[in-house]
């Protein structure tokens, strides 16, 4: 069967994102306005060695680190890794550029522009906030910005903590009762993502009992990194309500009957799943078996900014392993009905 192009129609259909990282997102024109106002020697002054050396020893980054690029030639770089350790280093690089509450501000602006030009008008955001903690941004001001800039613009946003498996369970649960604390009237849920298989999600089973008493949404990343295993910790342990990735529940016909029988949905990213080495192909990613086997999945970029991938790309690729327009007008839908703030995004349902 020869793929077919979209339809216009369907290319310009309102939708939304449910998996999709702030930094991730983040324009290549607006982190040269970064670089142009924090050059790589200043931002990385208090980076451990441990950071310098990795980021030394990483070929795309070479040259940056040294400050020997002009603000765009060390965007252009930024995403030019070859290996996924080279992008998680990529990844952690940038978060060295975010110093004062404004960059945090702008960089919400500037992704959620992005998001308008694709007519995506709703978004689920994950947002690491131990990261930007990190560089010395106050948490209630991150919060407030999340809260003022969630509405007033095209595209609603929302936001998803990422309590970050990897700095353990003591300090992402001090993370949570601060987020709460803050009250904010944005943040709709929490999720699990790092390492999945040095941090147990079993470890964090408190943190998801505290978060659903609160009102939150939850999702946890599994099934990526590590395989069905993952998955079943996050079900078990966290309750979820959602999966992120997901997508190596393939190899458990048991736990596709369990996510199936008991509609827990997979946000699916085929992209990401090709570019950190999970599929080698899109033939051979697992998403047309998760579907006709009856769980509910969204489409999701994950990481667009460096993946080089748009929403419509995605729809796109499953277009050409087959997928019908029918089935992808559900699969948008779904990103609406599987949102965790659902109700009050009635009139975005396509």
């Amino acid at each position: 069967m020869t793929p077919r192009p979209l339809s216009e129609q369907f290319l310009a259909k309102p939708k939304a994102e449910l998996h999709l990282h702030l930094r991730g997102a983040m324009p290549a024109a607006f982190f040269t306005e970064l670089v142009a106002k924090r050059p790589p020697q200043q931002a990385l002054a208090d980076a451990p060695d441990h950071h310098l050396a990795l980021f030394r020893t990483s070929p795309h980054l070479e040259h940056f680190v040294q400050g020997l690029l002009s603000p765009p030639e060390a965007a252009d770089t930024l995403f030019r890794f070859q290996t996924f350790p080279q992008f998680l280093t990529s990844y952690l690089l940038t978060s060295y550029f975010f110093r004062d509450i404004e960059d945090f501000r702008r960089l919400i602006i500037a992704v959620r522009d992005t998001l308008a030009a694709q007519n995506i008008v709703y978004a689920e955001i994950t947002v690491s906030l131990i990261e930007y903690i990190l560089r010395g941004l106050k948490l209630p001001e991150m919060i407030e910005v999340m809260d003022d800039t969630a509405s007033d613009g095209e595209v609603r946003l929302r936001w998803i903590v990422d309590l970050v498996r990897d700095v353990g369970p003591e300090a992402a649960l001090d993370l949570l009762k601060d987020c709460l604390a803050c009250k904010s009237a944005s943040v709709c849920g929490i999720t699990l993502g790092g390492s999945e298989h040095k941090v147990p999600a079993q470890e964090f089973a408190e943190h998801y009992r505290l978060a659903h008493e609160n009102g939150l949404g939850l999702t946890a990343h599994a099934g990526e990194a590590m395989g069905p295993a993952s998955v079943w910790d996050a079900v078990r342990s966290l309750g979820v309500n959602r999966i992120g990735h997901g997508v190596r529940s393939i190899e458990d016909p048991r736990l596709v009957e369990h996510l199936a029988e008991n509609r827990i949905p997979l946000e699916i990213c085929p992209t990401s799943n090709l570019k950190t080495g999970v599929y080698p192909s899109y033939a051979e990613h697992p998403v047309r078996k998760l579907y006709e086997a009856g769980i509910p999945i969204s489409i999701n970029t994950d990481d667009p900014s460096f993946f080089a991938c748009t929403l419509n790309d995605e729809f796109q690729r499953l277009a050409d392993l087959g997928f019908t327009e029918p089935e992808l007008d559900q699969l948008v839908g779904n990103g609406f009905r599987q949102a965790f703030s659902a109700p009050e995004i009635t009139d975005f349902h396509p």
